[in-house]
């Protein structure tokens, strides 16, 4: 069976290692399974491609429209791996050839820009989850026992002889391929800071954290913080860790989150926040501890400091429930399910559904239900109803603005676009970024849009 994989770009991240995973253990179970990923750009980690190749996964870094189209024409199975982001749009909008075609959700779903819009559900043949909470949006309305829930496998053979190894003093963990704010909380380093522990330690390990790194020397706390970038090695980070501290930003689009499962799987108790897929991943007191707020989550790390028979009671159930649910044949299963289900139907032409001819249209598309301030701003009149929703693109969060699928992501693709310049404007100027603001205003009013201006201007102010 030829399965072609639909990715953004291949990294050393989780979706990555999630199709790493799928076809090594299809491989183990027997599976006769041909995987092939084709990246939406050109650049890829090479020690991600190795890797895949490792496991018998071609991987093809942002091959030309041709050899796609060739591609899914005489794949088996087309899989995408979704997540907002505009050059997958691109391709779906693209003529595409007779294919059977299914997306694995990798986004909770619930905060834009990382949303599930209906029209991409009815052009798929079949739909899966990454975590239960998706099933319960107003999107998956009627679809829920239809759409399987497959975690995104881990590959667990990395944390074999993982065992606990004496250390000094009390050492939290926090594992991510990204310390950005678009994944992490807010308010990690000064919640952490305020954990009240002679010793304590917080072992940092993922890309981008010089942020973070700023803040606890701004908290005059930078000695109880190990920042070691990106680490391929967890298995002697978790040997060494007594918490797993996860708390992520209550805007996460997290589902199955590999990091949180290995730390699980070596029986680090977790600590995290209820939001998006984490909250189906750890039952509080029971596989460890869910906080709901700053001051619970430095409370939480104290008192498992102070109870260490309760910090191995939920190691040891944190572990035995990973084992069980998490394990990479049971959701490699699934997939093959998924897989010979769709085999039984021939393949189809499909076309995606006329959104419009404009950037700005598909960047409202993509929104779904989520997009009405944008829809208001490019196809409302002049009054108040349009000044207020363009109000509210400008107060957009930081996510909706300048992480992945956002406004900024959509001007970066198609920069000759003047609503996305011009709403990258309004986000910039309410932020006190005033220069690169005028640009963008300057840049929409070029491309032709007459009310490119601050809104201080538009109103007369």
């Amino acid at each position: 069976m030829k399965i072609v994989h639909i990715i953004e770009r291949f990294s050393s991240a989780g979706p990555e290692r999630a199709i790493i995973a799928a076809a090594k253990y299809a491989a183990q179970l027997g599976l006769q399974q041909a995987h092939t990923v084709c990246t939406l750009e050109k650049s890829g980690s090479p020690a991600a491609v190795i890797m895949a190749r490792q496991a018998g996964v071609q991987v093809l870094l942002g091959p030309d429209p041709a050899r796609r189209a060739d591609l899914l024409a005489q794949a088996d199975i087309v899989l995408v791996h979704f997540w907002n982001n505009p050059a997958l749009w691109a391709v779906l909008r693209s003529p595409l050839p007779p294919m059977r075609l299914a997306v694995w959700l990798k986004i909770f779903g619930s905060h834009p820009p990382q949303v599930i819009p209906r029209p991409l559900l009815d052009f798929a043949d079949a739909v899966a989850a990454t975590t239960p909470g998706t099933l319960h949006l107003p999107e998956l309305a009627g679809r829920a026992a239809a759409t399987p829930v497959i975690f995104a496998p881990a590959d667990f053979t990395r944390l074999e002889g993982c065992t606990p190894r004496p250390h000094a003093g009390f050492n939290v963990g926090l594992i991510s391929g990204s310390l950005d704010p678009a994944k992490l909380h807010p308010d990690f380093v000064a919640m952490s800071a305020a954990v009240n522990i002679s010793g304590v330690r917080f072992i940092v390990c993922g890309g981008g954290g010089e942020p973070l790194r700023r803040q606890a020397h701004a908290l005059t706390a930078a000695d109880r913080f190990d920042f070691r970038g990106y680490v391929e090695d967890i298995r002697s980070v978790l040997a060494v860790c007594d918490v797993f501290g996860y708390p992520l930003n209550p805007q996460t689009y997290a589902t199955s989150e590999k990091a949180l499962q290995e730390a699980m799987w070596a029986g680090v108790p977790p600590v995290v926040f209820p939001h998006a897929g984490v909250r189906y991943l750890v039952e509080d007191g029971v596989t460890g501890l869910v906080v709901a707020s700053e001051a619970e989550y430095t409370a939480a790390i104290e008192w498992l400091y102070h109870h260490p028979d309760e910090r191995s009671r939920l190691g040891r159930n944190a572990q035995e429930y990973a084992r069980r649910t998490f394990a990479p044949q049971r959701a490699v299963s699934q997939l093959a399910d998924l897989f010979a289900g769709l085999m039984t139907r021939p393949k189809r032409l499909r076309t995606w559904p006329d959104d419009g001819a404009a950037p700005a249209a598909w960047f409202i598309a993509a929104l779904g239900g989520h997009a009405g301030p944008f829809a208001l701003s490019y196809g409302g009149s002049p009054g108040p109803a349009r000044d207020a929703a363009e109000a509210e693109i400008a107060a957009a969060s930081d996510l909706l603005l300048q992480y992945e699928g956002g406004i900024i992501h959509y001007r970066n693709h198609w920069p000759a676009d003047p609503y996305l310049r011009y709403w990258t404007g309004l986000a910039l100027a309410q932020r006190g970024d005033r220069a690169r603001a005028a640009d963008e205003f300057r840049a929409a009013a070029a491309y032709g849009l007459e009310r490119a201006h601050a809104p201080g201007e538009r109103m007369g102010t």
